[in-house]
């Protein structure tokens, strides 16, 4: 079961009065945090849609391993317009796809795993905390294909809502302990709201695999930028979605291959387009074998991380002070 996600971020913000996609929440900006969170649960084909300022989105979120699609219209469209852009595009080759707006960043890696693990239940899977409804989506191939061509009212609720009510496919809740799911950032009390979340968060492991030969050659990016070429069929096009130059493309491409010494990509030349190319049968098989090594390290540090951090001694340490002193004799 393949399952991708698209997140929006080509709204100009206008309620917010600042240009959300970039703002920071800690260390990370909102765009940052939904992609993490769809990473860490194991969701690898993502693809956000930009429109405003989408330059500098793209250059901030250079290296983070998704692919990026333009709304030229973002001005005058809405966000469903936005949404089906990247539906569109992930719906030929995922099973599943997330649908998540880029103001809300701070769902949890349990909330996504939650959906995924109830998939096949369902067309439509919607996470709910205290009866409100949140993000992220997640929508079967079959209901991904009727959104495409709904022309009615509402957005994106109202599209899944009429598939339901069609009787063309099914509709589940799913109930999460996750109020990030149900936040998002529309103003600054909003704003603020996610800040005083963020405080409440306890601290995650982050795990970025490279695989080494004579230098590391394979990570996060080469994957992204492979899946690229087996879906347009084209090099360069591939690196424009991934916001590299093409001399840059094919130098990870080349550099994969000495090292492996096999082929990753077969190309056709052809003219100023670069002709056509697609991934070897050994470069398939390669990613799907890097995406498992990746799952697993990922559920084994989360695992062990749970072990030590939050479970064990220095959590105690922590909440104690860390030295037997309390917080009384500190503060004086």
């Amino acid at each position: 079961m393949h399952i991708g996600a698209v997140i929006v971020a080509a709204g100009m913000s206008t309620r917010m009065k600042d240009f959300k996609q970039l703002m920071k929440l800690g260390d990370m900006s909102f765009s940052e945090r939904v992609i993490t969170n769809f990473q860490r649960a194991g969701v690898k084909d993502i693809v956000m849609v930009t429109g405003y300022r989408n330059e500098e989105v793209e250059k901030a979120l250079k290296g983070t391993g998704i692919a990026f699609l333009l709304n030229p219209d973002y001005a005058t469209t809405r966000m469903f317009e936005s949404a089906k852009i990247g539906l569109r595009y992930l719906s030929d080759r995922c099973d599943f796809i997330f649908f998540c707006p880029v103001d809300v960043p701070f769902f949890t890696m349990e909330t996504v795993k939650r959906e995924m693990d109830t998939a096949e239940e369902a067309d439509v899977i919607v996470p709910y905390c205290h009866e409100r409804p949140g993000h992220p989506i997640l929508l079967s191939k079959r209901a991904v294909q009727y959104i495409l061509s709904y022309q009615g009212g509402h957005g994106m609720r109202g599209a899944y809502d009429a598939f339901a009510n069609d009787h063309i496919g099914t509709l589940a809740r799913v109930y999460v302990d996750d109020a990030g799911a149900v936040m998002d950032a529309d103003t600054k009390d909003d704003y603020e709201n996610l800040l005083k979340l963020h405080s409440a968060r306890l601290l995650r492991p982050e795990i970025r695999l490279r695989i080494c030969k004579e230098k590391p050659f394979f990570g996060p990016g080469t994957v992204t930028l492979l899946r690229q070429i087996q879906t347009t069929g084209n090099v360069r096009e591939a690196c424009e979605r991934c916001n590299m130059s093409y001399s840059k493309g094919w130098q990870i491409i080349h550099s994969c291959e000495d090292e492996l010494q096999y082929n990753v990509v077969e190309r056709e030349q052809g003219g100023r387009e670069g002709g056509s190319s697609r991934l070897t049968k050994h470069g398939q098989e390669l990613i799907r074998l890097y995406e498992t090594l990746e799952r697993d390290i990922n559920e084994y540090a989360n695992k062990r991380f749970n072990e030590i951090f939050l479970h064990g001694e220095w959590l105690k340490k922590k909440d104690s002070g860390g030295d037997g002193g309390s917080a009384s004799d500190r503060s004086a």
